[in-house]
């Protein structure tokens, strides 16, 4: 399967753009230039995109993911994410991204970056 069998392609170019971000060292830059732009944009879309909006499990092969490896490497970016939310519930942006586990965020993004650019 290739990314032009996707049925939700768009979905996945948001996830990559979302990945991008988290895969920063600080993607407040990021936010904080979408922001001025008149856009949404903050850790709390990133949640909903995650958690909310889409489930990123095995029913999203064929859909938005290609293999069980990508489904394997979103689960692991969420768990980081799911795991601050736990420490943080009430956290600003600056509180999540200064937090000592970010670097996991940032790692298991770029990690899932990785797998979903193979080809």
């Amino acid at each position: 399967m290739t990314e032009g069998d996707l049925t939700h392609p768009g979905i996945r170019h948001e996830l990559v753009a979302y990945l991008q971000e988290l895969a920063l060292p600080d993607p407040r830059v990021v936010w904080r230039a979408e922001t001025a732009k008149g856009l949404i944009c903050d850790l709390d879309q990133v949640y909903h995109f995650f958690f909310d909006d889409h489930d990123f499990d095995a029913s999203e092969i064929g859909r938005v993911l290609l293999n069980l490896a990508e489904v394997e490497a979103i689960a692991t970016v969420q768990a980081t994410l799911d795991a601050l939310l736990e420490l943080l519930p009430k956290g600003t942006d600056d509180q999540f991204v200064e937090h000592p586990r970010w670097p996991e965020v940032t790692r298991s993004a770029r990690q899932a970056l990785e797998i979903l650019e193979r080809r």
